[in-house]
């Protein structure tokens, strides 16, 4: 596919896999936490930056699933 690259991030794994993105991260957070846990800025820049990175990639990728939970640390 040709045009403007593009990817996300989701909480939603299993729905979000139907629609076959060509990028994409896949969290274990809560709906609300798309980007991380309120106020966990770490966490929060962790996720952006995992998912911004896969624009470096030809697309289509597998989804990414990345080891952030909503649990704290």
């Amino acid at each position: 596919m040709e045009g403007i690259a593009s990817t996300l991030t989701t909480w939603r794994g299993g729905v979000t896999r139907l629609t076959e993105p060509p990028r994409a991260t896949f969290t274990r957070l809560l709906r609300g936490m798309t980007l991380g846990r309120p106020h966990d800025h770490q966490q929060q820049r962790r996720i952006l930056e995992a998912t911004l990175a896969l624009l470096e990639q030809d697309a289509p990728i597998e989804p990414v699933l990345l080891d952030e939970t909503a649990d704290e640390e």
